[in-house]
């Protein structure tokens, strides 16, 4: 997912420069869990705070909130603004740019007025510094929340698939940050699937790509085809962070970099190599997977409103027919295809499909 650290409660608003900026949230609530995870996936101690600024783009900020930080240091979060009125990420990108740009040559006179745009304490030194290194992202709350609904019907098999091929459960996650356990997304660089799976790294591991057929939208071979690459990135890299990392930046890429920093840490590996295509996605996709990782372990805490839902959930299991799942939940037929629009009189029930009981 520090000088400023990236914990918000409830909004106060101020409004500047034609902007209004969040600040911070003051929500009575319970301590938020701690950031645990297996040896397996270790968390150095430089990642904590980037891991804590992906827990919070993933669970506190809406895809109507933009998120101005610091490209190299993500969780140095200089304000949050509003999107309203057509404001788009790359208005708010510019305008910050320009305010962090004005900043190394503003009069003293001048420096209070425009270090209002951005959220206290901030260093006027420290900002006249970052207008190279300004990055807006969105909130993700809705988008997560949807895929933590939808993997409730996958990670039973996810997981399954998995563990076959040796591999550590947590990694069950991973489509989170992929495709929100959406088997029809697709990316501009041509990944598709569960999993984001490339047309080339599909068919090395064995799996049809063609104008007929493409097996990356079939949710059980895609996983075992990346359990398959995560197994043998592990076993070229000796390290699951590294082994995850390369599922973004590339196996061979990583290799390079491991050779190159001499370490198979990724802690030295993030703070030595440099490289054009270890690029922000690279650099930050395991902190990414772990802030993914602990939200969807501890949801209860992020989405508690997903649980009372989950309470009406029933998934569809072998030899079920609408009827029995009626009796079985003492309500009838109609009342089951109302609280569920898919139910139409000619659906057919599918394995692993999500009925909601009438509430």
């Amino acid at each position: 997912m520090s000088i400023a650290r990236f914990r918000s409660r409830r909004p106060l608003f101020l409004v500047v420069v034609g902007l209004l900026v969040v600040g911070a949230r003051a929500e009575a609530r319970e301590e938020a869990p701690p950031l645990q995870f297996s040896p397996e996936l270790h968390l150095p101690a430089s990642l904590e705070e980037n891991v804590r600024f992906w827990v919070d783009v993933l669970t506190r900020y809406s895809l109507t909130e933009a998120i101005v930080h610091d490209r190299e240091h993500p969780s140095h979060v200089l304000a949050v603004v509003p999107l309203k009125n057509g404001m788009r990420l790359d208005d708010v990108r510019e305008r910050y740019a320009a305010l962090t740009a004005q900043l190394r040559t503003a009069a003293d006179e001048e420096v209070q007025p425009l270090l209002l745009s951005f959220r206290p304490p901030m260093r006027r030194e420290w900002l006249a510094q970052a207008a190279d290194r300004i990055r807006v992202q969105p909130g993700q709350r809705e988008v997560f929340r949807q895929s933590l609904i939808r993997s409730q019907r996958y990670l039973p098999l996810v997981r399954k698939v998995l563990a076959k091929a040796g591999v550590p459960e947590e990694l069950a996650y991973l489509p989170h940050i992929e495709s929100s356990f959406d088997v029809k997304a697709t990316s501009r660089a041509g990944a598709l699937g569960l999993w984001q799976l490339m047309p080339e790294t599909a068919r090395k591991h064995d799996l049809r790509v063609d104008d007929k057929v493409d097996e990356r939208k079939l949710p059980s071979k895609a996983t075992a085809a990346a359990a398959a690459y995560l197994r043998e990135a592990y076993e070229r890299l000796q390290s699951w962070p590294l082994a995850i990392t390369s599922y973004n930046y590339g196996v061979n890429g990583m290799a390079r970099a491991v050779e190159a920093v001499g370490s198979r840490t990724l802690h030295d590996v993030l703070e030595r190599h440099s490289s054009p295509l270890f690029g922000f996605a690279s650099r930050n996709f395991y902190a990414q997977f772990l802030a993914a990782l602990h939200v969807a372990q501890n949801e209860g805490y992020y989405f508690p409103e997903i649980l009372e839902m989950r309470r009406r959930q029933y998934v569809v299991r072998k030899g079920d027919t609408l009827w029995h799942i009626a009796r079985r939940h003492g309500v009838t037929v109609e009342k089951l295809r109302s609280a569920n629009k898919s139910l139409s009189e000619s659906a057919r029930l599918q394995l692993g499909q999500i009925i909601m009981m009438p509430g």
